[in-house]
């Protein structure tokens, strides 16, 4: 069921389904022991996911189905950060099938295959990224039990770990007998699976000691001709952990251990990789998260109508060496550039792929992936010119009204979904794109008075409806503060996420937020800096070099959750638009 994001695959078949459930099916991607996966759209056309259709004979067996019900709702508890979440599944009518978000990027398999073992920051960075994975897995009660490079997404923020779970609803009583196939891959089966033992979260530790050894030298630890020998080296040899650097071999061989009792944990990992010790302290690396991915804490406040602006002794300035991201291109500041060259990530992003940190909050444990930040503070408030603004006090002001979707309510502005509208975008009450600042900085406060965690609210820039086909560029935060996303709206060429950070800096879970983006065109129009800041924490700083969207407008959008029966009801407050002069 393993699919290569990033690539399209191929065309649809004929007998391929144009839908499934609400999800428009736009091409195919891959197909495996269970069933195809298809690349496909979401009900707002702003969002590719991943939909992986059971085969029709594994769907007919009632202890798979009972089995894949169970293990699919399990997965669905599973934190997103370093994995690919699931986001809907169909598990009582024909076909089944499982919906996550969709990767861009290779997997470890065909990176390592192409371009041979990575560099050793990346290493270390597929290490912490894919134990981090699974300490979110394990925390939810889940055993992988296929971990392997074809698992493991290189995105462009980070490792991914797909299909965790859904390996065990092969388990049925009949299944491996039916088949004649067992669930995992030789190469990366731990030794306790092969004498029959129970598998536990330290068989996924072995499968991460041999995915971070291949990441490393290129090949499997226990690598064989045939599956009766490499069951042999797994049972009885010595792992090939030659061309590791030391420090990471030591942890590699650890997880390695023939007896499960003996490996370290996931947590333990994390520990060991970050420099913590045989444990990670929470508080510790709680710090690191906030300084190592943000690294900084600044608020480009405008108007003091808009609030007050940070606290000069709570700002910073991004540490030295901070990554900049230009569209997919992710690149190093010079003053942090290693020592060695980049030929080896030629055509995927550049510099250190895959750095990242780690926090651990109860059993589950944060990545930091170094994804882009630009130095920094946002504009200051003397930079400024206010074109539009509104506290909604008035309602002839100019915003449309619809029934019981959008509109004025006691001084502020009003957005609801509903089962038939599952997304709503509003925009300042000016026709024409020209009247438009660029470079521009909106400013909003939000308020989600009803709705489930998975829905989204924030605003959008550089938005134009020519002839009915949308572009624009969606900055969104999920109302449990539990990730954001930049997305580019293209039109007929679809949607494409720039940036999705899991964690939000200074969200507040229950109180009003304010949401300010900053959109900038830069080099006559050939790049377009983006930036997000929630309650004056900076979430997001990318630069899409890759046929930016022109100027246009800018306004609030919200997005309700996977679940269509629950809709999400914002409410939105003193509006502001302003021109960046510096």
């Amino acid at each position: 069921m393993t699919t290569h994001a990033g690539e399209n695959g191929e065309a649809l078949r004929p007998e391929d389904p144009a839908e499934l459930g609400p999800y428009r099916i736009v091409g195919r991607l891959g197909r495996g022991g269970m069933g195809t996966v298809y690349l496909g759209e979401d009900p707002t056309g702003t969002r590719r996911v991943a939909v992986k259709v059971i085969n029709r004979e594994l769907a007919g067996e009632a202890a798979f189905r009972d089995r894949f019900r169970r293990e699919v709702t399990a997965a669905r508890q599973v934190r997103r950060f370093c994995t690919a979440p699931v986001l809907d599944a169909e598990l009582d009518d024909d076909p089944l099938y499982v919906v996550t978000e969709y990767i861009e990027g290779p997997s470890l398999e065909r990176a390592v295959a192409d371009r041979g073992p990575l560099p050793g920051s990346d290493v270390e960075g597929v290490a912490v990224g894919v134990a981090t994975a699974l300490a979110a897995i394990h925390g939810a009660g889940i055993v992988h039990r296929d971990l392997k490079p074809a698992n493991v997404l290189l995105s462009s923020t980070g490792p991914r770990v797909i299909d965790f779970g859904i390996a065990r609803a092969l388990d049925a009583a009949d299944g491996p007998t039916r088949t004649g196939q067992f669930v995992g891959t030789p190469n990366y089966l731990p030794p306790e699976l092969l004498r029959g033992e129970q598998v536990t979260p330290a068989s996924d530790v072995f499968s991460w000691g041999c995915v971070v050894a291949y990441a490393g030298t290129g090949r499997a630890p226990f690598a064989g001709n045939t599956v009766p020998e490499i069951f042999y080296r797994v049972a009885h040899d010595e792992p090939r952990l030659d061309g590791l650097d030391p420090d990471l071999r030591d942890v590699v061989a650890a997880a390695l251990d023939k007896d499960p009792r003996k490996r370290p944990s996931v947590q333990n990992l994390l520990g060991r990789l970050v420099g913590g010790g045989e444990k990670a302290d929470p508080a510790t690396l709680a710090q690191t998260v906030q300084a190592g991915w943000h690294g900084t804490a600044t608020d480009p406040t405008v108007r003091a109508r808009t609030g007050p602006p940070a606290d000069p002794a709570t700002r910073s300035t991004p540490r030295p060496g901070a990554t900049v991201t230009r569209g997919t291109e992710v690149t190093r500041s010079d003053s942090a550039r290693p020592g060695r060259g980049s030929g080896w990530s030629r055509g995927l992003p550049r510099g250190p792929l895959l750095i990242a940190g780690a926090a651990v909050a109860a059993l589950a444990v944060l990545a930091v992936v170094a994804f882009t930040v630009l130095r920094s503070d946002g504009p200051p408030e003397e930079n400024l010119a206010t074109t539009f603004s509104d506290d909604f006090a008035n309602d002839q002001s100019g915003w449309d009204s619809f029934v019981n979707d959008y509109g004025y309510r006691d001084g502020k502005y009003w957005m609801k979904t509903s089962r038939f509208t599952t997304s709503i975008a509003r925009w300042v009450p000016k026709k024409d794109v020209n009247a438009f600042p660029d470079p521009v900085l909106a400013t909003v406060t939000a308020n989600v008075t009803e709705g489930p965690a998975d829905a989204r609210f924030g605003m959008l820039c550089r938005g134009n409806n020519n002839k009915s086909v949308i572009t624009q560029y969606l900055f969104l935060v999920r109302a449990d503060g539990k990730g954001a996303v930049l997305r580019k709206v293209n039109g007929d060429r679809g949607s494409k996420e720039l940036a999705a950070p899991d964690s939000v800096p200074g969200f507040d879970a229950g109180g009003v937020h304010k949401i300010q983006i900053a959109c900038a065109g830069q080099d006559d129009g050939k790049r377009v800096r983006l930036r997000l800041w929630v309650n004056g924490e900076q979430v997001i700083d990318v630069t899409d070099t890759d046929q930016p969207l022109g100027n246009g407008w800018v306004g609030m959008e919200i997005q309700q959750g996977g679940n269509q029966a629950q809709p999400v009801n914002v409410e939105f407050d003193d509006f502001d638009m302003s021109k960046i002069l510096d």
